[in-house]
């Protein structure tokens, strides 16, 4: 019989003689390649690697390159020709002179507009911000004593800056001067403009450069890479910002003090008139002062108890309805604390879910990261994927900026992965058990073969032929069903004498009076 080991080896020479090859042949394919390598350098040293070669390669690409080698060479050349197209459209790029963008009446048109978009929006923070205010004065409780006394009220309060001197004299410059030289003005905002106009055709020049790098592969720029770069643009663009207004700062500064320098002595005239409105503003704001203390302690007027004279019949109605309302009044503020407490309670509640929530995405979109780098480096996937999976078929960018409600959850993005081990695991348990099966056969294979060389040295014969002299009996197929075995067991027939032992040598089976030669009459 042959031995299962032989088709093992058999198989495995099959399968290496397709890479085994004389050496003969080995040296003839290095020559080869030693020739073809030295037809590109030029029968000389190389004097830097070829994955670095610059020069193009106009040698063509015969039958005798195939695979991997073929595919380095032409895409070698590719990018060789690239690089150089390149070169060429940035050269000439630089060369080809920027045209000149004129600002004219569309700028100081987008300048006026700007400049009226600020004053509104200064006059309306300004009308938010009064409007505020009175409308905390309007719910500031009345029952309490504290926020009724004026010092409490003022104590916090800051003392109003006084005018500075360069305000009044631009005042009085504007007022006094009935045509201003705006030309200088215009042509100043005008450069300003056009300087601004120039950074930004910079800046979207490099932003298409930086669009077009980052074209190919976007997915592959870090959330941490993007920051950086939008907090260095911010800090870029801040500082930007201060060197104009410090620039535009002082040249206003001059300017304001040619005009001043140049229209001061027409100021000197209306001395007397601006005295007068300057005190004439602060009796109106005295007033304005006294107002608002008289109005303070109006709120803050409480009823004291005195003893009444002796009314009639419908003053003292009067009186019954004033402390009824004042009685109400002491009756909701307790309600209106808790409303306000509950207010500030769910406030924070609410707070408090905004922040877990957040943290939660935030949690859940890392992990969400992690699972889809893991699910395209892994091989287990593609070699076990589930079907109808939720996952199979959706982009893990696409799932990592979609909205939460949209997301898959967690549960639907581990169920690929483990349906994939249970699949794995019972590939496993199948090979393994082909295997033992394979090992069960080849055991009883040899087990048969030992068999039958132990009958072959005569070590087994007299059991085969005790065996059927022992037991002849047919046992009943209806016994075996597990009940009763102790009992109705039969027991072989045991033998009432022992046989002589019979020697196992292979010699035993030989007669032994075979007799001598020439000696016939030997009694046998």
């Amino acid at each position: 019989m042959a031995s299962p080991i032989e088709p093992t080896i058999s198989n495995l020479q099959k399968r290496l003689e397709v890479h085994i090859k004389p050496r003969e042949q080995v040296n003839y394919i290095r020559r080869v390649l030693a020739l073809e390598l030295g037809s590109y350098t030029s029968d000389g040293p190389i004097q830097q690697p070829l994955s670095l070669n610059d020069d193009p390669i106009r040698r063509s690409t015969g039958p005798e390159l195939r695979g991997i080698h073929k595919e380095y060479i032409d895409a070698l050349r590719d990018n060789i020709s690239v690089r150089q197209q390149f070169d060429e459209a940035s050269q000439k790029k630089i060369l080809s002179p920027k045209p000149v963008q004129k600002g004219g009446n569309a700028a100081s048109a987008a300048l006026k507009d700007h400049l009226t978009v600020l004053t509104l929006s200064k006059k309306r923070d300004s009308l938010v911000t009064v409007q505020n205010y009175l409308k905390r004065l309007s719910e500031t409780p009345i029952a309490t004593q504290g926020s009724l006394d004026i010092d409490q009220i003022l104590k916090d309060g800051k003392a109003h800056p006084s005018v500075p001197r360069e305000v009044l004299n631009s005042f009085v410059v504007e007022q006094s001067s009935p045509h201003l030289d705006l030309n200088n003005h215009v042509t100043q905002l005008e450069k300003t403009v056009l300087r601004a106009k120039l950074l930004l055709k910079q800046y979207e020049r490099l932003l298409a450069e930086a669009r077009a790098r980052c074209k190919t592969k976007p997915e592959l720029v870090s959330n941490g890479a993007k920051l950086q770069a939008l907090n260095k643009t911010r800090d870029e663009l801040i500082n930007w910002i201060e060197t104009e207004l410090s620039k535009a700062a002082t040249d206003e500064k001059a300017h304001e003090d040619a005009s001043t320098q140049e229209f001061f002595q027409d100021a000197f005239c209306d001395q007397a008139g601006i005295k007068n409105q300057l005190q004439r503003i602060q009796d109106k704001y005295q007033d304005y002062i006294s107002a608002r203390r008289e109005l303070l302690a109006l709120v803050s007027h409480t009823r004291l108890p005195l003893i009444p004279p002796p009314v009639t019949d419908t003053q003292s109605a009067e009186l019954v309805e004033t402390s009824e309302t004042i009685s109400r009044d002491y009756l909701l503020i307790p309600h209106i604390e808790t409303l306000l407490s509950q207010s500030r309670r769910q406030k924070s509640y609410i707070t408090l879910k905004s922040h877990i929530t957040e943290a939660l995405g935030k949690q859940s979109k890392g992990s969400y990261q992690v699972l889809s780098r893991l699910a395209e480096e892994s091989q287990l996937l593609p070699a076990y994927p589930m079907k109808n999976s939720i996952g199979s078929g959706s982009n893990p960018p696409d799932m990592i900026e979609a909205k939460p409600a949209e997301r898959p959850d967690m549960a639907s993005r581990v169920t690929p992965w483990i349906s994939a081990v249970d699949a794995a695991k019972i590939g496993a348990l199948e090979a393994v058990a082909e295997k033992v099966e394979a090992g069960q056969v080849a055991l009883e294979n040899s087990m048969e073969t030992l068999h039958k060389m132990a009958v072959l040295l005569g070590a087994q014969e007299d059991q085969e032929e005790i065996g059927p002299r022992v037991d002849t009996t047919e046992e009943d197929m209806w016994l075996h069903d597990g009940i009763g075995q102790d009992v109705d067991t039969k027991k072989p027939l045991k033998k009432k004498r022992a046989a002589p032992k019979v020697k196992s040598d292979p010699w035993a089976r030989l007669h032994g009076n075979l007799g001598l030669i020439g000696h016939d009459d030997v009694p046998q």
